[in-house]
């Protein structure tokens, strides 16, 4: 007992001078692919969580989960950030190749963002401008800076008590490693996430942990540059310790798969706090590809203004999930944030503020960076509903109204589904140029596959009210009902349509998207166009678009909406949220494919529609909305993560799971979500951090119940 409290007086003394740490008594073993805290002096081999969490069960902390082949080592070797080195990068095409050095530096940055005591203000964008590199006499006083912080702790240490210190020296004399002026060379000074990285102020005591060498080999066999929804983003990946040097192998075809490999191997490695370096997980085979070609996210900038550095985070986040697709929801009835360059005057009188607009430079940012991430951006103008702001100057230009319903004494309700009220006038010729300009600045900045056209909450209210409409279907002896103003829909629709294609040019395909509805089901030609379903999970009318024979992309408002965690906000947006707020369990159950079998759409997973097309050829995938009405930058990363973490497995595995396989997915979603933030994303819990550290200990009942069942099961079962 006396040890006990001079051991605990040495180290509170060492604590308060910051460089001494109470050790954990915990170890932890792997049983039924989770970790079990278990007493340290009650096992042979001490195992941090760390360790065990890279290694615990056939996908360890991958998330989301590998399609294909997964072997994992139960083993781990420590190492250093500076012995970590890409000695290949073979590919035919100049662009790949510093497309490859970019995902690179991301890896790279990651990997020092996992050390504990990485300052958080520097967890920033990692943008494609390089610092200038410094020079050789500032190199060399850098350098020496980072010895004399070494030799200071050293310093500090000798104050230990001195029994601690023989038995330290003891324990260490034979294991003292040299750091040399060449050792810090390795580290690129140029990058500031290396500057401040506190990897430089220290060093592991294990000379085998300093001279652990890893090598990453990198093959991608394509020298495509840009993301289609054919991209092959398949990778193979094989790691494996000889000696002193880890031998990381990539194989793709795409430059997508070898950034999706590097995501991977990111996530078969850690933080070693006993011997202040990084470990990997010693031997690896993965092999893997996604089952959905498009896993995307939509944030609305409209309601709200996104600063760039947030759309950049989000990307960020997004890559960390393997997820492809950023639907940007530019613009809506309450702000006009892109500047255009054929019609400034959209940007002049629809943004909330000069300083809160999107301009041509920042856009192009935005796309660049999210290609280096693996994600094409795909921009969308609202239209014909959802269009206020920006468009008010028509009048003034002699362009007539190109906007109905905005009058300030009429109650928005009366003519739309929230404030500010508006649509587009789909009478007035004049708009339809205009649109086909907006779509040349659109293609211009976005570059794009693929142009959302919105086609969402159209108020026939509107029309019905507006003297314009009513003036028009009188001259051509056309009744105000239902079914004209479908038809003009359609003509507004049709028209709009045809603008993009002339704004798209010869020769070049963009595909719109649009909203589900009954115009969107029995006007749209399939072949055209792709369709955005949002109706609630289980909704019959779903089927109806598959048996038409429809490319779609699920978004269940009831599943997979992010923002309705309050009923706040006026209008139908928030009437339209699902009663009970959908958590990470649902974004993951949520299975495009289960939900179309279970609909009878005949062989769902396999087979083909009554069209005669693969099922699963025309479920393109699915996306995550965020509608910004009472969100913004603040706020949008805890309500966006780890939920949407949760619907990228779901789109990148599409797992058949049974109730065990939730539980496990629930010990791999929490430590995917720490990881998250270790990189800098506010990622909220889903549980205490109690069952991260005892992940046999918070179960739910229906894993219980089926564990049990299970055992009784085998017990009755007499042995063979």
């Amino acid at each position: 007992m006396k040890v006990l409290v001079l051991t605990t007086l040495a180290v509170t003394v060492a604590a308060t001078q910051n460089f001494y740490r109470l050790p954990t008594p915990y170890s932890y073993n792997c049983r039924e692919s989770r970790c079990i805290k278990t007493d340290r002096t009650q096992v042979t081999e001490y195992r941090s969580l760390e360790t065990c969490q890279l290694t615990c069960g056939k996908y360890g902390s991958l998330w989301p989960q590998p399609t294909g082949d997964v072997q994992l080592s139960s083993e781990t070797v420590r190492f250093v950030p500076r012995n970590l080195r890409v000695t290949k990068r073979a590919t035919s095409s100049p662009k790949v190749q510093g497309m490859l050095e970019e995902a690179e530096r991301m890896f790279r940055r990651n990997i020092h963002y996992v050390h504990p005591e990485y300052p958080q203000e520097y967890k920033k964008p990692l943008t494609s401008d390089r610092p200038v590199r410094i020079s050789e006499a500032e190199h060399r006083f850098r350098v020496q800076q980072q010895r004399e912080q070494v030799q200071q702790v050293g310093q500090q240490e000798q104050q230990l008590n001195h029994q601690q210190q023989q038995q330290h020296n003891q324990q260490q004399n034979h294991q003292q490693v040299q750091i040399d002026n060449e050792s810090y060379r390795n580290y690129d000074m140029s990058e500031e996430f290396v500057r401040v990285s506190p990897f430089l102020r220290e060093h592991s005591r294990s000379s085998q942990v300093e001279n652990q060498k890893v090598d990453v080999e990198v093959t991608v066999t394509s020298p495509d540059d840009k993301l289609h929804l054919d991209t092959d983003e398949s990778y193979n990946m094989v790691v494996q310790t000889v000696d002193d040097t880890t031998t990381v192998t990539i194989l793709a075809t795409t430059y997508y798969g070898a950034r999706h490999a590097f995501e991977s191997l990111s996530q078969l490695i850690s933080y070693d706090e006993d011997h202040s370096s990084l470990q990997i997980v010693r031997d690896v085979k993965i092999n893997d590809a996604p089952k959905f070609k498009f896993r995307g996210l939509m944030l609305d900038t409209g309601r709200n203004f996104y600063p760039k550095e947030d759309l950049m985070r989000m990307l960020d986040a997004m890559s960390q999930n393997k997820m492809n697709y950023f639907h940007w929801h530019i613009t809506d009835s309450a702000s006009f944030p892109m500047y255009s360059n054929r019609r400034p005057e959209m940007a002049y009188y629809g943004a909330y503020s000069p300083r809160k607009i999107y301009y041509p430079e920042d856009i192009t940012q935005i796309v660049q960076y999210a290609k280096l991430r693996g994600i094409q951006v795909i921009p969308e103008l609202d239209a014909p509903a959802h269009a206020a702001a920006g468009w008010s100057w028509g009048e003034k230009e002699g362009k007539g109204k190109l906007v109905l319903c905005t009058e300030k004494g009429q109650p928005w309700f009366e003519v739309g589904k929230e404030p500010p009220s508006g649509q587009l006038n789909p009478v007035n010729p004049e708009l339809y140029p205009i649109l086909g300009e907006l779509y040349k600045d659109m293609i211009e900045f976005f570059d794009p596959d693929m142009i959302h056209m919105g086609g969402d909450d159209v108020s026939f209210r509107c029309w019905q009210n507006a003297n314009e409409i009513k003036e028009y279907l009188a001259a051509n002896n056309r009744e105000a009902n239902s079914r004209e103003y479908f038809e003009l829909w359609n003509t507004f629709q049709s028209n709009a349509y045809a603008k993009l294609n002339e704004a798209a040019g010869q020769g070049r395909k963009i595909t719109p998207i649009i909203h589900s509805s009954s115009f969107a089901v029995n006007y749209l030609d399939k072949d055209a166009y792709v369709i955005q379903l949002n109706e609630f999970a289980n909704d019959t009318s779903i089927a109806d678009y598959v048996n038409k024979g429809f490319k779609i992309i699920f978004s269940n408002q009831d599943q997979w909406r992010l923002d309705c965690s309050a009923n706040s906000w006026l209008g139908d947006k928030a009437e339209s949220c699902a009663r009970e707020l959908p958590t990470w369990e649902h974004f993951y159950k949520n299975s495009p494919m289960d939900m179309l079998f279970n609909m009878g759409v005949s062989n769902a997973r396999s087979g083909q529609s009554q069209t005669g097309v693969e099922t699963s050829t025309l479920v393109l995938g699915g996306e995550a909305t965020l509608w910004s009405s009472d969100t913004d930058g603040n706020g949008f990363q805890q309500k966006a993560w780890p939920r949407v973490s949760a619907l990228a497995e779901r789109l990148w595995t599409d797992p058949i799971l049974p109730v065990q396989g939730i539980d496990t997915a629930q010990k791999r979603i929490n430590t995917h979500r720490q990881r998250m933030v270790q990189y800098g994303v506010r990622a909220d819990p889903i549980q205490p951090e109690y069952c991260m550290q005892d992940e046999g200990a918070c179960y739910n009942k229906e894993y219980f119940h089926a564990k049990a069942a299970t055992h009784q099961q085998q017990q009755a079962t007499p042995a063979q």
